[in-house]
């Protein structure tokens, strides 16, 4: 028995199907426009029930594994963004060396198994030997490198699974290895926290204090007064060129380099006077802002290095994440009115749901909220 059935895409368009059941077994068989499926139908419906279920449709063509990657990032790059691009190859690339690792024998896609994706989650969870090798060397990495979270390595699998569906719709792939895959379970991650406008004035003035007996750190103090008022990733920090910014009319750039990608989108904003004030104190001897006294450019690593110095020297060892200042940075924003909307376009946000994420109220603001009413 067969039917023609259909399914809607994320574009609205329709993709027709002939559905062969038979004995409890389906099979469904792409055809593409109505027509073409009523002309495939009269075909199926001419064959034996074990010509429809085994013997009938596409001939998925063999393909070794590389070479699909290499025609599905070509199809990405049509689509996509560079970063989104970027972000692929990565993962894509970390699979291709976890098979050379751990499965030097599957070379082909027809091969891949379930039991292959759920080495693969194992194996990203506990080698940090896989993590070197499919990293690499790269510039402004850091030195030591952490295994990734659960959530991290349920993310790569879903890009495979994106990759393996249009593997599949192409004829290369006859059973999505993906499948039945179960995700793992995401691990805690630790909470946020946010300075109060007493402890940022606090830190600023500690940071000040220790540039003035170190002139090693008076880029330490520009760079996280500068993280407070502009809500940077530390990493954009990092890589600020004299090209991103524009002291004339305040606008500030975020954007690929040559050597880095920001995390999301391309994005600009303008910068507040004490923004501007602190970049005309920095000196233009390179592409980058922020450099060091030596002339090298600042990094994430001895950025944060220096971070948890000051806060613990400022009475905060509780905060040892630079990405607290982010957090921080947008909190206060909203506590003093500004919409989500607006700020998600700041801190580079696809969806509002990502910016309340990084939204916390101190007791205080609370405090004071509920106070505005007084039923009586």
């Amino acid at each position: 028995m067969a039917s023609i059935q259909s399914k809607t895409g994320k574009s609205g368009s329709k993709t027709y199907y002939v559905v062969v059941s038979d004995f409890g077994k389906h099979k469904w068989l792409k055809a593409g426009s109505y027509s073409d499926a009523k002309k495939l139908k009269r075909q199926v419906e001419r064959l034996t029930h074990q010509q429809k279920l085994d013997g009938f449709g596409p001939e998925v063509v063999e393909i070794r594994i590389d070479d699909f990657i290499k025609q599905y990032l070509d199809h990405v790059k049509l689509h996509n963004s560079s970063v989104t691009v970027k972000r692929y190859r990565v993962i894509l690339n970390t699979f291709l060396v976890f098979l050379r690792m751990f499965h030097s024998n599957i070379l082909f896609l027809s091969k891949l198994k379930t039991i292959h994706l759920e080495s693969y989650q194992r194996k990203r969870l506990e080698s940090l030997e896989l993590k070197i090798k499919a990293d690499g060397i790269k510039r402004g990495s850091h030195n030591n490198k952490k295994l990734p979270l659960p959530q991290t390595v349920n993310y790569e699998c879903n890009v495979l699974r994106t990759a393996f569906i249009w593997a599949q719709d192409h004829d290369l792939l006859e059973i999505i290895p993906t499948k039945k895959l179960r995700k793992l379970k995401p691990k805690a991650v630790k909470k946020a926290l946010i300075f109060s406008s007493e402890q940022c004035e606090s830190l600023l003035f500690t940071a000040k204090q220790l540039a003035n007996k170190n002139k090693n750190l008076k880029v330490f103090s520009d760079a996280i007064a500068f993280l407070l008022n502009t809500g940077l990733r530390s990493g954009e920090l990092c890589n600020l060129f004299w090209s991103d910014v524009d002291l004339v009319t305040g606008k500030i750039k975020i954007q690929e380099k040559e050597h880095w990608s920001p995390k999301t989108h391309p994005r600009e904003f303008f910068m507040n006077e004490i923004c501007i004030s602190i970049l005309k104190r920095q000196k233009r001897i390179d592409d980058f802002v922020f450099l060091q006294h030596n002339g090298n450019p600042l990094n994430p690593d001895l950025l944060r290095r220096v971070y948890v110095r000051l806060t613990r020297k400022a009475g905060f060892p509780e905060f040892t994440r630079v990405h607290d200042l982010r957090h921080t940075f947008n909190s206060i924003m909203q506590m003093n009115g500004v919409d989500p909307a607006t700020m998600g376009k700041i801190l580079g946000h696809k969806d509002i749901e990502t910016t309340m994420i990084y939204t916390h109220q101190t007791d205080k603001h609370l405090k004071d909220s509920i106070s505005k009413i007084g039923i009586k």
